[in-house]
């Protein structure tokens, strides 16, 4: 059987492989992610190695592993990474909000459904993860009671996404025993069934995001809406005039996928009506319009 430590570093480095790509794509700035450290540790060495206070987000698989693992990003990264995806100034929220735990929990379902893709040419099973769960954890007792009790060590993955402008934000990985026994099968199971020759490289499928950036998707801009009576509808004939809930000069509503995501102003461009956007949404809720 392949050692832990070297079917963990190849489930490792495929975990990560997407993160960099969907926080560029999210964050709309480079940004690269890179393992530092891989340690086995027992359950009390590992609660000490946790960035307390922080962000716990605990992923599950829904199909290709049993089980899950953790991911916890420390509190000043998360606020970092909650005030880059919502579009604040640094520094401008001193506390995480439900803003921000929706944009990053949002953003760690972006970064596991990419790693799904990388991980099925590891493991040669299609990987998918149920939706995060999110929790804040201050100190030691607000964590799983897997993380700080019994004898079975713990796996800690730190990993690194760096960004311009010194945009910095460190996340642990923490895989349990009983996941990395299985990683560690199944990587033996895909060796076995390799021929003997060298094989060329897989070309790793894009990632989930990547998929779809072509896809184009009906823009419609709103003026306004209006109630009406069904016998002052079946009146209605050409030349009617129809009150809208808005005021002239009111900003209309731009929606896609019916969705609304900017406000801006009626301009017109070479005799064609156009929208000049007055704000937008975040990254991450114009992410969400694709669902």
């Amino acid at each position: 059987m392949l050692a832990p430590s070297e079917s963990l570093s190849r489930f490792v480095q495929a975990f990560f492989e997407g993160a960099g790509p969907t926080l560029t794509t999210l964050l709309n700035r480079p940004v690269a992610v890179a393992v530092r450290e891989v340690v086995q540790l027992s359950p009390t060495e590992a609660v000490e190695r946790l960035p307390l206070p922080c962000v716990l987000l605990e992923a599950r698989y829904q199909r290709g592993l049993q089980g899950g693992h953790w991911i916890t990003v420390g509190m000043s990264g998360a606020l970092l990474l909650g005030h880059a995806l919502i579009g604040e100034a640094e520094g401008e929220a001193l506390e995480f909000t439900p803003a921000h735990a929706d944009a990053v929990g949002e953003t760690v379902n972006q970064i596991l459904g990419a790693a799904g893709s990388s991980l099925k040419a590891v493991i040669m099973r299609s990987v998918a993860f149920e939706p995060v769960s999110l929790t804040v954890a201050e100190d030691s007792s607000g964590l799983p009671a897997e993380l700080g009790v019994g004898k079975e060590r713990l796996w800690l993955v730190r990993a690194e996404a760096t960004g311009p402008d010194g945009f910095r934000v460190e996340m642990s990985l923490v895989v349990g025993g009983d996941l990395v026994r299985e990683i560690a099968a199944l990587g033996e199971e895909v060796g076995s069934r390799a021929p003997v020759a060298e094989a060329p490289v897989p070309v790793a499928a894009p990632s989930g995001i990547d998929l779809i950036l072509d896809v184009t998707l009906p823009v419609a801009v709103e003026l306004g809406r209006s109630r009406m009576q069904i016998q002052d509808i079946l009146k209605l004939a050409p030349g009617s005039i129809i009150e809208l809930d808005k005021s002239a000069g009111d900003p209309v509503d731009i929606l896609i996928n019916d969705r609304p995501i900017a406000k801006g102003e009626v301009v017109v461009i070479d005799e064609n009506f156009g929208v000049r956007l007055t704000s937008i949404v975040t990254t991450t809720e114009r992410i969400r319009t694709l669902r």
